[in-house]
């Protein structure tokens, strides 16, 4: 197991006393003789939550010696201390969902135990996956969590009816960034100086961090030389994509955009779904949300456009993994339970159905069963042609937002997108090397 780094050994240590306010990690003695209680944590709230219990209530009938507690956890900062409390008090969850890029951070810090011998007698193989779902996974020579569902990151979408009010062919999204910038002047709207519709915002695709990736990749940049263990945000190619991000900014007004944006809120409020922005990359979850809440918006969908010199189809996967933490009670069955989620015909399909979900594994049945849904047949050409995840590393979360301080810096004029992303690398790489020493 990968060694628990002194000062977040102390943090952990520090935070012992939340222990008694976790909730549900207590066995339920009442369980029936034969059968055992496995605890799961999952972050799926809301309305979500019946399709996540339907889920492991189908698991349970096909395994009746498991009665499952299934907790709704939230993945967030605070929440994630609790867990890491959890496991360093031996009072674990005995199966936790992960997202991707945390994988090998929470794997860094002890928290996680490996999977390779539950794989290995399972008969569970690499080439079931689709490569980035894989290799999210993968971290110093063992694996350590399988993923759950496949998010697609991003298609792009563009309103055809705004299309035909700008003169502009609705059938005919941009190809290139040459097509986006001219189309997105040509759906841009003022009225009293104020932007009343603007045809994109390039930093505004599910944050600042997110974006860079996309329009990185797209462009042609890294983002990490995993080899050689050295953060590459400073390529010269993420820096070109930021310095396009930001040419953005400066024409159509950070400050008024910044104004616009202000409206925009809940999925209710989606600038694209109501008619606010003309263009963007879109979440596979946008899909059902657009069902939802403007079911007559008039859209297409295809691949991200890029530089004649960038990645064509570029695009990248993140998604929900399942892991069996350390010190699980009963590693065994959570394994069981995330094989059959995660890489059993039987299970990946129920998670399409009932839960809208692409899963990791190629030959998954639920595929199929998405065959029909709006958009479905991009985000699965994007899933199978897509050769990109999140940098793993053991410090994916202080990258993150050291790319979010990046964008912000260069959108507002505080520093150019070529002093920012420096900053960022340095930064980042100083925060990796101390934690590969083991400080």
């Amino acid at each position: 197991m990968v060694k628990v780094s002194g000062g977040r050994t102390r943090a952990i240590w520090a935070a012992l006393w939340l222990v008694t306010a976790l909730a549900g990690c207590g066995r339920d003695t009442g369980t029936k003789p034969g059968v055992t209680e496995v605890t799961v944590w999952h972050p799926w709230g809301g309305a979500a939550t019946p399709r996540i219990e339907k889920v492991m209530a189908a698991f349970e009938a096909a395994h009746p010696n498991v009665k499952l507690k299934v907790l709704f956890t939230p993945n967030d900062l605070s929440n994630n201390q609790k867990f890491f409390t959890s496991v360093a008090a031996s009072r674990p969850p005995d199966v936790v969902f992960v997202d991707g890029p945390q994988v090998s951070e929470w794997a860094e810090r002890g928290a996680l135990q490996p999977i390779d011998r539950f794989m290995a007698a399972s008969g569970v193989k690499r080439d079931g996956f689709f490569e980035p779902c894989w290799r999210q996974n993968r971290y110093r020579e063992h694996d350590w969590a399988l993923t759950f569902c496949a998010d697609p990151n991003f298609a792009f979408v563009w309103n055809k009816k705004d299309f035909r009010e700008a003169g502009l062919n609705p059938e005919v999204p941009p190809m290139s960034i040459a097509d986006l910038d001219r189309m997105a002047e040509r759906l841009t709207r003022t009225e009293g100086g104020n932007i009343t519709r603007v045809g994109m915002i390039p930093w505004a695709q599910y944050g600042g961090t997110n974006s860079l990736f996309t329009w990185g990749w797209a462009f042609g940049g890294s983002f990490y030389d995993e080899a050689n263990k050295r953060v590459t945000a400073n390529d010269p190619r993420v820096v070109k994509a930021l310095e396009w991000i930001v040419s953005y900014a400066k024409k159509y007004d950070v400050t008024r955009v910044t104004s616009l944006q202000q409206g925009f809120g809940t999925a209710q409020l989606d600038p694209f779904y109501i008619g606010k922005m003309s263009m963007r990359c879109l979440h596979i979850s946008g899909v059902e949300d657009i069902q939802r809440y403007a079911p007559n918006l008039e859209y297409g969908v295809t691949f991200i456009p890029a530089p004649p010199d960038g990645e064509q189809h570029s695009s990248w996967v993140g998604g929900w993994c399942m892991a069996l933490p350390a010190g699980s009670k009963h590693p065994e069955l959570g394994w069981e339970l995330i094989r059959w989620l995660c890489a059993d015909r039987d299970g990946t399909g129920l998670v399409g159905r009932e839960m809208g979900l692409m899963p990791g594994l190629r030959t998954s049945p639920a595929f199929k069963a998405l065959s029909n849904a709006r958009g479905f047949s991009q985000f699965y050409k994007i899933l199978q042609e897509t050769r990109h995840q999140r940098p793993v590393m053991p410090v994916q979360a202080y990258y993150m937002g050291a790319l979010q301080r990046a964008v912000d810096a260069a959108i507002y004029g505080k520093k150019t997108p070529k002093k920012a992303l420096d900053d960022a690398t340095a930064e980042t790489q100083a925060e990796l090397d101390v934690v590969l020493r083991g400080g």
